[in-house]
């Protein structure tokens, strides 16, 4: 299986970007807030201008349908209460003709138990000619009302009211204060309206109620706006700093890339500038080596020449990788790799080990394949083994563990070495980075070996991380890759 220019993307934020670079960010500009209001000032004035024009207009909606409600309400008990109480004590007669002393006498009687209460300050029956027959206000008896709009929807057969002023009744109304609601209920006898019932009654009562209503209406409404807006500030609040930080970020990240983008060219320039004294170089030292000259000088000087020209071949092997990875032109020949073997092949590379220190192994049994290329695999070991040897000056032990975990197989290689402080651990992976310190300004490196391994260990779909508890007290980096059932390739 061959995966050409793969390279699985990370999620990762970058990280700022080392000292060494001279990127910082950049200052923040202060202002004054009245004079460049940030977004949280101006979501709170904007908000708050809305929350109390929207609420107030609400309010006024919902406290206007909650009276007209009320007041239909009313009109509709009344109309009940002339149906269940006062048209079977009428007759037809009452509303075709002038009323006798006697009948009117009695109807008074019956208005006054049956209609009049609290709120009800006036009462007049219509004839069906819109001719007051009877009134608790004897000046009104034979008052016309053809021009009444309300009576004749009354007379038509629908209910009617109409609300003034208690200034503007032209009734002499029995007490109260408030405004005056006209209620007129259609009197049928036989399927036919033969007059109305009009029904004065006063709205101090049930203006109180709805005054009462809306007071806690509005109560409830400016309550809940005012969490509502207090929920937006903090959601806006916590917005406003993740834009700031995504902006600064966002800076930093474009800087990152830019020196990003000349370091891969740098990279391009000096693989081809260098490929042409290596060549001469090992040509060089390999005519030397095969001259017949004194064993005392031809020893010394090819063995320096074969020395620096290897590092330069790796120096080059390392920048050639860098640039086929960043432009993603590295290939992988996948397949199930023996874990054991690739670390033989990476331990074989290494030269002789410092005095002192020395390497161990343990796999666990029946240790399965991973699915890699064999020798990218053998590149990320014999990085992190040299890494290993590098940094371990002073001896001790490395200890290359490997063992399964779920699907995966879990490479640890492990040093006593000089560790390294926890502010580092993030950016350890970096490209080019190295950490400053004095023991470590005197051993050789490029700070490319341990990027090229992140990149090759998430280019075969694993993960590797690093853990030290501190500066002399070693480290430990741990590969995840994904495991396979298949038998390795030997041949």
């Amino acid at each position: 299986m061959t995966i050409a220019g793969s390279r699985r993307p990370t999620a990762q934020t970058p990280a700022a970007p080392p000292a060494q670079h001279g990127l910082t960010p950049p200052p923040a500009k202060r202002t004054r807030w009245w004079r460049a209001p940030s977004l949280v000032a101006r979501f709170t004035v904007v908000c708050l201008v809305l929350i109390l024009g929207v609420g107030l207009l609400a309010a006024q909606v919902v406290a206007s349908e909650l009276r007209s409600t009320a007041l239909d309400q009313e009109a509709a008990a009344v109309q009940r209460t002339v149906a269940s109480r006062i048209q079977d004590q009428l007759r037809p007669e009452d509303l075709q003709a002038p009323l006798t002393t006697q009948r009117m006498a009695q109807i008074d009687r019956l208005v006054r138990d049956r209609a009049m209460g609290d709120s009800t300050v006036g009462v007049s029956l219509w004839r069906g000619d819109a001719v007051v027959n009877y009134s608790t206000d004897p000046s009104s008896v034979g008052r016309s009302g053809k021009d009444d709009e309300h009576l004749a929807l009354a007379l038509g057969g629908a209910l009617s009211k109409e609300i003034k002023p208690r200034s503007e009744v032209d009734f002499n109304l029995a007490k109260g204060g408030g405004d005056v609601m006209e209620i007129y209920v259609p009197l049928e006898f036989g399927g036919k309206v033969l007059g109305s019932f009009e029904v004065y009654r006063d709205l101090a009562d049930v203006d109180s109620r709805v005054a009462a209503v809306r007071g806690a209406m509005f109560l409830a409404l400016f309550g809940g706006l005012a969490v509502l807006f207090v929920a937006l500030l903090f959601l806006i609040r916590g917005a406003s700093r993740q834009l700031r930080r995504q902006s600064d970020e966002l800076a930093l990240f474009a800087a990152r890339q830019e020196v990003n983008r000349l370091q891969t060219e740098f990279v391009g320039v000096v693989s081809h500038e260098l490929r042409t004294p290596l060549t001469a170089l090992l040509g060089f030292s390999e005519l030397l080596l095969a001259e017949d000259v004194p064993d005392s000088d031809r020893r010394e000087w090819t063995t320096l020449l074969h020395n620096g020209a290897q590092r330069l071949r790796h120096l080059v092997e390392q920048l050639l990788d860098v640039s086929r990875i960043d432009h993603a032109r590295l290939e992988l020949r996948l397949g199930p790799v023996s874990v054991a073997e690739a670390t033989e092949q990476a331990l074989h590379s290494i030269a002789a080990l410092p005095h002192g220190l020395e390497i161990s192994q343990r796999f666990e049994p029946d240790l399965p394949p991973v699915l890699a290329d064999h020798e990218k695999l053998v590149q990320i070991l014999t990085n992190l083994v040299s890494n290993a040897v590098k940094y371990s000056p002073d001896g001790g032990q490395i200890t290359i563990d490997a063992r399964r975990v779920g699907p995966s197989v879990r490479i640890e290689i492990a040093d006593q070495g000089l560790g390294l402080p926890s502010h580092e651990l993030d950016s350890i992976f970096d490209r080019f980075h190295r950490v400053d310190d004095e023991r470590r300004r005197t051993i050789e490196g490029t700070g490319l070996g341990l990027y090229i391994t992140r990149q090759l260990v998430e280019m075969h779909g694993g993960t590797v991380t690093v853990h030290s508890l501190g500066k002399g007290h070693g480290s430990t980096f741990t590969v995840v890759l994904p495991a396979t059932e298949e038998e390795p390739n030997n041949a």
